[in-house]
This record gives C-alpha cells, structure tokens and sequence, in this order.
C-alpha cells in the first residue's frame, strides 16, 4: 500500500470519526440525577475518545498529504504546522468535554442541593475552556485546508473542486466562528466538522485513487 493510500484512508477515517463522535455526544440537560451522571461519564468518554484517535488520524493523514502535494513556495508545510496547532487545541477541547466536567457532574450530584450553584458556577467557567479551544480548532484548521487548496490551485495535486470548496467552506467557517455568529455547542460544533469532514473525505478519497502529482517541487 503506499503512502498516499495510507494517507486517504487515515483522513477519511478520522473524518468520519469526528462525525460520529457529534452524533454520539451527549446534549447539555439542565439536571440530572447520579445514575444519569454516570451514563453520561461512559457515553461522553467514548465518544470524546474516539474524537482524540480522530484526530491523530487526521493529523497523519495531513502530514501524508502535505508531502504529496510539497511545493518549494511552502504553504502545505505551512498549513500543516498551523493543523498540528489545531490539533492540540482540539486533544484539549475534548478533554475538558469528555472527561473533566462529566468528572465535575459527579461530585455536584452527590453534593448537597445547597451547593449546586456553585458547582454550576465551576462547570459553565470550565466550560469556556472548551469553547476558547473548539474556537482555536475551528479558525486555525480553517486556515490550513485554506492554505492546502491554494497549494493545490497553485501546484496541482487534487481537483480544482475540492480546492475552492475548502477556501469557501473554511472562510466561512473562520468568519461565523471568529466573529461570534456561531456559537460552538453541538449543534454549532457539528456544522464545523461537517463541513471541514467534507474536504478531508475529498482529499482523501482523491489520494487513495492514485498517487498525487505537484507542477513543481
């Protein structure tokens, strides 16, 4: 098998496990009791699990494609060290969903009823740290699919297509997320990876056809 081939199929696979990880992850209720809490723990690792080995996959598959379509001007080098930055952000942003604040729920509902609103107060500014982060993954692997697809308009690589709709997916995506206007809960968080999962299945799907070819190297 070679190196392309392993590289498409890593960023399909992690693509579509970042999709599955939203249509496993649990949504936000208001209250709930310990036995609850404790489902939640479970489904809410699992899911967040998948969402770390996702993301590793994606990672591989990018430094994959990066070497594919390598061109002396440098912008896939580029956009693959701003993903690797969006890869960090992501493992944190998903620790602190998956695992801290399910960790948190638990002690709240075993806490007397008087002391719930401080633990709600510990929760939701927990909370932000997931979001800054979900933020930070959001713009910056917007960036990079930006940077890969100018690569590929510039050098060749993969399909004219596949190139614009990542520059116009991941703008917009940079625009609704940095200004504000989409808020990352999981609704918000799911149109992101869906439409960024979109791209990678693209690129990944076009690597594993063949090999990739640049004008220049």
């Amino acid at each position: 098998m070679t190196d392309d081939r392993k590289s498409g199929i890593a960023l399909i696979a992690g693509s579509l496990g970042l999709i599955l990880t939203m249509v496993m992850h649990p949504l936000p209720v208001s209250s709930l009791t310990a036995e609850q809490v404790m489902h939640l723990m479970v489904l809410s690792g699992v899911a967040h699990t998948i969402a770390m080995a996702s993301a590793l996959l994606l990672f591989l598959g990018a430094c994959g494609l990066t070497r594919s379509i390598a061109a002396p001007d440098r912008i896939a080098f580029s956009a693959v060290a701003i993903f690797g930055f969006a890869c960090v952000a992501v493992l944190i942003a998903t620790a602190v969903s998956g695992f801290i604040i399910p960790e948190i729920m638990k002690h709240m509902v075993r806490d007397a009823a008087e002391n719930q609103h401080q633990w709600q107060i510990v929760i939701t500014s927990i909370f932000q740290i997931n979001q800054t982060f979900s933020r930070i993954y959001s713009v910056a692997t917007g960036l990079a699919i930006i940077l890969w697809s100018v690569s590929g308009l510039r050098n060749g690589g993969f399909g004219r297509g596949a190139a614009i709709y990542g520059c116009v997916a991941s703008a917009l995506v940079i625009a609704t997320v940095g200004s504000g206007l989409l808020r990352l809960d999981v609704h918000g968080m799911a149109a992101v990876v869906l439409a960024q999962a979109v791209w990678f299945i693209l690129i990944g799907s076009r690597l594993r056809s063949g090999p990739v070819t640049t004008a220049t190297r």
